[in-house]
């Protein structure tokens, strides 16, 4: 899409009484601009603020690092520099151009804080180099980033509400660009601060046509979609790769090319939905081989669960979604402790009937898939050690190839194998344990699982190891478990993701710890294989990751759907949610979901029958602002066989309105914030509470904030840029017209000038043709704009930026852009975000080959 945009190429200039200009134009004359090709306003993100010392105010004569304490509001983000020394950053390269930067070894803060509050610490480093940081609150010890994108993360558990001295402090060799948060809401908790890069596979694409299509198959209509057939992936769903005459238009098959091809074919009239065929990867990092005791069984309650379901989950056959298994070369049988249970699969990488794991020359050969399958299905035969369903059926799935990635097409097409089991026949599985991760939202997963779940079967998956809050997918699908990883003691693993997606944790391990004293490193030990006399024979290790938690659940899940063969997602999202899978605390939290697994729990509550019933709010958490959803909707969906009775709110706090209707399912409520019964920018905390059945409760936790930092915002100076639409031989988008802007009353303003096409041309002087209208922040001074931890905006919305086209004789000045902090994500939300491979911000105009006019820096339209 475009945005046309043009100006006056009248004289842009007035004689006027008195003074001179920089421009090197003389005769006494005051110069005054009579119109404006383009200006608009930037509006500044809740809650964003700026450290007070950037390299925009150490580039100032005779400024040094500040001395004192910011004082912050209750709720910010805010981005900052550090730096352990001064010097000059490398020869221009992508990520930064030669400038100078200045020593600022911390920056301190005075933040409220109260108990149970959260502060994180985000580092990005500068000029492509991971630098770690060190967050420590006044009484605390510190807590240290690991580098690049990682995280440090401070609670405080005490009951001690008050004002606290947070420092941030370089403790690497270079500068770094780094956001510290600490925010009431859940959405910018949860938000990315990076932009998305998923990878995925050049040439290909998923496509999704519309209902009203004509036949996939004819040569016209492939012909229409630019595109040529590669497999079909559902009813309206085909993986396609682009034409040989789109292949040859883009040479070297660039990223960037791929994305272009997926831009044109969304363009065309009989296609629904386009995305990427997103890679992805197993969900787990490699720790060192240990025998010990497999003491995860032991903290889930196995040998009761064995006990009240002594059969190990035999009938019940569980997919595993994975790299294949171990079989040794010229064999004919399975790793030994897993030959007995396993049934015939598929391999969807090399596209047979052998789901054999090749192995690997990425990183070693780990047998991902085969420690997955063990965990939950080994057999018991006296050697070795047995899984969790020890009688279940494996079937193995191949997915991921080498290296342990694969791609979202062959995970699409791998369920919609197993959910159509052939003509009249049932899922090809019961229980689809998927290891694996790191892809974004994709309609056409969610659609294929939403099938699968349709026809009985349960889905698990790792929540991944970025020791982050993002929403990593197949995870957080609404219809599939999310599991989390704890060590030994039950803590979130050092690795595993958090956040609100999260539906329950069971033991994934953690190298670096002996949490439960046992003298070993808490790993999980399972099946795998060892090198041994020149080739790789059956044997165990030990590993640790969210892929090694998800398993555990899955087995359990078979246990659960041997007792009770018609258990639905449903019925088990109900046992969750009440605790009866769980050691539950009687809260959701980020990092446990709703509890660590306990098997015994579990297997009992299926074997005795559920009839619940057990209501369900969704969303769990309501999160409400005056300057965000001030209403929610909230749909409280029954689980279980039995009927709810007496349904009615009990209680809310003051500051909600809340409206019922209980008269058909799903069950509805509408909430209303109401501002006036709020402190200022204070975050308050409640429950709503109904009341059904007599004897049961759900609580649905609210949070409500009246905002009034909306003049106080203030996201660093700015630099609004016209780039050129396509990236130059490096992958650089580059400036044609800047103009720098600074905050007045928690907004921008800028304006651009017309080209007079006089030498020389001024920074600020813009002549007709297509731009990209981009503005941000250089908080480290390295050049470039819009990097991670820096502010950005685009024309209209930041990932979906637009052409803009000047052109001469007319002008536009209400242009509006938001900036801010964080990133857009690629969700169902935001289905036409795309991601951005190796980008790495804009890059701002060598000020020395340009003259600097006087209102390069524009505080506000008048």
């Amino acid at each position: 899409m475009r945005a046309l945009i043009a100006f006056f190429l009248l004289s842009p200039w007035t004689v006027g009484l008195t003074g001179c200009s920089d421009s090197g134009r003389s005769g006494g004359e005051e110069l005054e601009r009579l119109s404006s090709p383009l200006s608009g306003v930037i509006a500044i993100e809740a809650n964003s603020r700026i450290d007070q010392d950037t390299m925009d105010q150490l580039r100032r004569e005779g400024a040094s690092p500040a001395a004192g304490e910011q004082k912050l509001p209750a709720s910010f983000v805010l981005a900052g520099y550090v730096s352990p020394n001064a010097g000059t950053y490398p020869a221009p390269a992508r990520a930064c151009q030669t400038q100078d930067y200045e020593f600022d070894l911390s920056d301190t803060f005075l933040v409220p804080l109260a108990a149970g509050e959260t502060m994180v610490l985000k580092s990005f480093g500068t000029c492509g180099a991971n630098v770690a940081l060190e967050l420590q609150v006044e009484g605390y010890p510190p807590v240290r980033t690991t580098g690049g994108d990682e995280t440090a993360q401070f609670r405080l558990n005490t009951e001690q509400t008050g004002e606290y001295q947070v420092v941030v402090r370089n403790v690497g060799n270079v500068p770094s660009r780094y956001v510290l948060l600490k925010t009431a809401g859940t959405a910018q908790q949860n938000a990315t601060y990076v932009w998305p890069d998923h990878r995925f596979v050049e040439g290909e694409a998923i496509v999704t046509l519309a209902e009203s299509a004509s036949e996939p198959g004819s040569a016209s209509h492939m012909s229409a979609q630019r595109s040529a057939a590669a497999r079909m992936l559902g009813e309206r769903t085909w993986l396609r790769t682009m034409p040989n005459s789109a292949r040859a238009m883009a040479g070297d098959q660039r990223p960037q090319d791929t994305l272009a091809w997926i831009r044109s074919l969304r363009e065309q009239p009989d296609v629904e939905s386009v995305v990427p065929n997103y890679q992805m990867r197993s969900q787990s990092p490699v720790g060192e081989p240990l025998y010990s005791k497999q003491w995860h069984y032991g903290m889930i309650n196995g040998p009761v669960a064995w006990q009240i379901e002594p059969r190990g989950g035999a009938g019940v056959n569980v997919a595993v979604l994975d790299t294949g298994l171990f079989r040794k070369q010229g064999a004919s049988n399975w790793h030994p402790d897993l030959d007995r249970n396993v049934v015939t699969g598929r391999d969807f990488v090399d596209n047979d009937n052998d789901p054999r794991d090749p192995g690997s020359s990425v990183g070693g050969n780990v047998y991902h898939g085969t420690h997955v399958a063990g965990t939950i299905a080994s057999v018991i035969d006296n050697k070795g050690s047995g899984g969790v369903a020890f009688g279940a059926n494996l079937l193995p799935v191949r997915v991921l190839g080498e290296g342990g990635t694969g791609s979202s097409a062959d995970l699409i097409d791998a369920i919609a194998w197993l959910v159509n089991g052939g003509s009249g026949q049932p899922p090809r599985a019961h229980i689809v344990n998927m290891s694996l991760g790191g892809l974004p939202e994709i309609p056409q997963l969610e659609s294929v699982i939403a099938a699968g779940v349709n026809k009985g079967m349960l889905f698990v998956a790792a929540a991944g190891n970025g020791a982050g809050s993002v929403k990593s997918y197949p995870a957080a699908s609404r219809n599939v478990l999310a599991v989390s990883a704890v060590d030994g003691a039950r803590n979130l693993a050092s690795y595993s993701n958090y956040g609100s997606w999260i539906d329950l944790a069971a033991p994934g391990g953690d190298a670096g710890r002996d949490a439960n004293n046992d003298g070993e490193a808490d790993l999980i030990w399972s099946t795998s294989a060892a090198l041994k006399s020149g080739q790789y024979e059956p044997d165990y290790r030990g590993l640790q990751g969210t892929s090694m938690a998800a398993p555990h659940v899955s087995g359990v899940l078979a246990m659960m759907k041997a007792g009770t063969s018609d258990l639905s997602y449903g019925d088990v999202r109900a046992l969750l949610e009440s605790g009866e899978l769980t050691e539950y605390s009687g809260r959701h939290s980020d990092q446990l979901g709703y509890g660590v697994l306990d098997a015994a729990k579990a297997v009992s509550a299926a074997s005795q029958g559920f009839t619940g019933p057990v209501l369900s709010a969704s969303p769990a958490v309501v999160s409400l602002s005056n300057e965000g959803v001030e209403v929610q909707a909230v749909e409280l969906n029954v689980y279980g066989s039995a009927s709810v009775t007496g349904a009615s709110v009990d209680s809310s706090p003051a500051w909600l309105r809340v409206t019922e209707d209980f008269s058909r399912e799903p069950f509805t409520l509408e909430v209303i914030l109401l501002p006036g019964q709020l402190a200022p920018d204070v975050a308050a905390r409640g429950d709503i509470v109904v009341n059904y059945n007599m004897n049961k409760q759900l609580r649905i936790p609210v949070i409500g904030q009246l905002i009034t930092d909306e003049k106080a915002r203030n996201a660093g100076k700015h630099f609004v840029l016209l780039v050129g639409t396509e990236p130059n031989e490096q992958g650089v988008y580059l400036a044609e017209a800047q103009v720098t802007a600074t905050v007045q009353d928690g907004e921008y303003s800028f304006q651009f000038e017309a080209d007079d096409g006089e030498e020389p041309r001024e920074l600020n002087e813009v002549a007709p043709g297509d731009y990209y209208l981009v503005a941000g922040t250089d908080i480290d001074g390295d050049g470039f704009i819009c990097q991670s931890g820096e502010a950005c905006a685009e024309y209209p919305v930041s990932g979906l930026r637009e052409v803009v086209t000047v052109q001469s004789g007319q002008s536009i000045s209400d242009l509006r852009m938001t900036t801010g902090f964080s990133r857009p994500t690629i969700s169902a939300a935001s289905p036409d975000v795309l991601p951005r491979p190796a980008f790495k911000g804009y890059r701002l105009m060598n000020t020395s080959s340009r003259a600097v006019p006087m209102n390069s820096t524009i505080k506000a339209l008048q």
